[in-house]
């Protein structure tokens, strides 16, 4: 067996695995968000508006909409613990399946069955220049990479750790106390190793090698399986492979995330550079904010994000150099099929073990030649992570991806035990031993479990999508919310359509005369750098 994936030198916050650090280890803040696409019964794209029952997809704090007018989006609160913030997303669903009388909400990352690309419905949002924004964007994301790819779903796990665990690493790695600087450091520090690792989360939670027929023509990797589906055999995860949520253009600029300075830096350029073949989707009709590599920096299409809130109209990475990292955005999973909400504890604890690894361990720089074995690993990891013989590179030596999990496993497995304290029915030791079945079973994995269920009952996965999105939704309305939360939840829906209201009229953009251009506020890093 090959050596520890990453290494652990004396400067390593390693140390900190011990009893007296537990609290710090465990202390933790945690949101979700979760995108599922409105169905009919038989599991076709709805073409009816966002419900004015679940409030303004502008305005609403908590239900919103991604990219499509049926693409619903849930955004939890800051919670203390997973199971609060699970609870939550829990709820949002109840909430909004008790408004949607003929209505269910698909439970696969891969689309429904789609009519013509120019036939899906982009989000609305209203006159206001923020709603025009938003839908100006979206009209650029339809142009560059089409409307049926923007209608792929998934869950994002965000994560700030406790200024505790975070002293305690800036201490050790930097021998300083922590200020916004070395807490920024810190976080990057554990992108990179999550990259690093990312081929085994890709593996493991991976949930979408199956689709319907009407999402994409001619892709020769894709084999007919049975009632108009359409097989990746050995796929993993087809939402982040060549056809999913990945972006050639985006390729040949690649954003360092060596340290903060330097992820500005590239973002800067490609938020400010004119990119020709974008030049002929016409600004004039509003087809896109501009003709940039990226017309915002949310447009960047990768497996983790380092995030800041913006205040105001503050642009992203405005925000994250003028206050430094709070949290990360985790972007690699996929809707788990098989639960109500699209995301089950176990998965949860399991990330958050990997990125308490990633972050006590060493975390040399990448240069642009591991950045470009981090896509590799990527495009082999998604399309091939079932073939046993499957290779990838990591850190410039190369792994059978089937060892490189099972030595993961080995290194995580005293973590999860401490941090339970050695309870064997803890939360980490139980998403530890979930995983271990599954590279055990590769039968287990959701990647697996689709086909295997569709081959068994003889279904289209258009059929398999329907029954799977009926029986959670009665599942979630078996347990209904208690009438003060439906009371409290209504109140925020009609305040949120007051809230566009309000801003329409101040504006006065109800009246399309009064509408003035989208004007994006450029970097304040742009004019040094470019």
């Amino acid at each position: 067996m090959k050596q520890s994936i990453l290494s652990k030198t004396k400067k390593s916050a390693y140390k900190l695995l011990t009893p007296e650090h537990r609290s710090c280890l465990l202390s933790a803040k945690h949101g979700l968000e979760r995108e599922s696409v409105r169905v009919s019964k038989n599991g076709i794209i709805s073409n009816t508006p966002h419900p004015k029952s679940l409030g303004s997809s502008l305005t609403h704090p908590l239900i919103k909409t991604d990219f499509a007018e049926a693409q619903i989006e849930y955004a939890t609160g800051i919670h203390k613990s997973i199971p609060d913030a699970l609870f939550e997303l829990t709820e949002l669903h109840k909430f909004t399946l008790q408004k949607l009388e003929n209505e269910y909400l698909w439970p696969f990352s891969m689309p429904p069955v789609l009519p013509d690309d120019s036939k899906i419905q982009i989000g609305q949002y209203g006159t206001s220049s923020e709603g025009r924004k938003k839908h100006i964007y979206r009209r650029g994301l339809a142009a560059r990479y089409g409307r049926k790819m923007q209608t792929i779903s998934g869950v994002h796990y965000n994560i700030s750790f406790d200024t505790c665990l975070l002293s305690k690493v800036s201490q050790l790695r930097f021998n300083k106390p922590l200020d916004k600087n070395t807490q920024s450091q810190i976080y990057f520090d554990t992108i990179r190793n999550f990259y690093r690792l990312s081929p085994a989360l890709l593996y493991l939670f991976g949930a979408s090698s199956v689709t319907d027929e009407s999402f994409i023509v001619g892709e020769k990797k894709l084999k007919p399986y049975q009632k108009r589906t359409l097989l990746a055999p050995f796929a993993t995860t087809l939402r982040l492979s060549s056809i999913g949520y990945t972006s050639k253009v985006q390729s040949k600029f690649p954003i360092s995330v060596n340290s903060l300075e330097d992820y500005a830096s590239d973002m800067c350029s490609v938020v400010s550079k004119t990119y020709q073949p974008y030049k002929k989707f016409n600004l004039k009709k509003e087809n896109q904010l501009n003709d940039f590599v990226l017309q915002l920096e949310n447009e960047y299409y990768s497996l983790v994000r380092p995030k800041q809130v913006p205040r105001g109209e503050e642009r992203v990475v405005d925000a994250l150099l003028e206050r430094g990292v709070e949290y990360l955005e985790i972007r690699l999973l996929d809707l788990d099929p098989f639960s109500p909400i699209g995301v089950e504890e176990n998965r949860l604890y399991f990330i958050h073990l990997v990125l308490l690894y990633c972050m006590l361990s060493d975390s040399p720089l990448a240069d642009k030649t591991e950045m470009a074995d981090w896509r590799n690993n990527q495009q082999k990891t998604t399309w091939l992570g079932r073939k046993d013989d499957l290779e990838i590179k990591v850190m410039g030596k190369t792994w059978n991806l089937k060892e490189f999990i099972y030595q993961l496993f080995v290194e995580l497995q005293p973590m999860a035990d401490l941090l339970d304290d050695n309870d064997g029915n803890g939360a980490f030791t139980k998403s530890w031993e979930e995983q271990w079945e599954k590279w055990n079973d590769s039968s287990l994995l959701a990647s697996s479990s689709s086909q295997l269920d569709l081959k068994i009952h003889n279904l289209s996965f258009k059929e398999f999508g329907s029954k799977l999105a009926h029986s959670h939704k009665l599942q979630l309305l078996e347990s209904p919310l208690s009438q003060l939360r439906i009371q409290e939840l209504e109140r925020m829906s009609e305040e949120s359509l007051y809230e566009q209201e309000r801003l329409e009229v101040l504006e006065g953009s109800h009246l399309k005369k009064n509408q003035k251009p989208i004007i994006i506020k450029p970097l304040k890093l742009c004019g040094e750098a470019v």
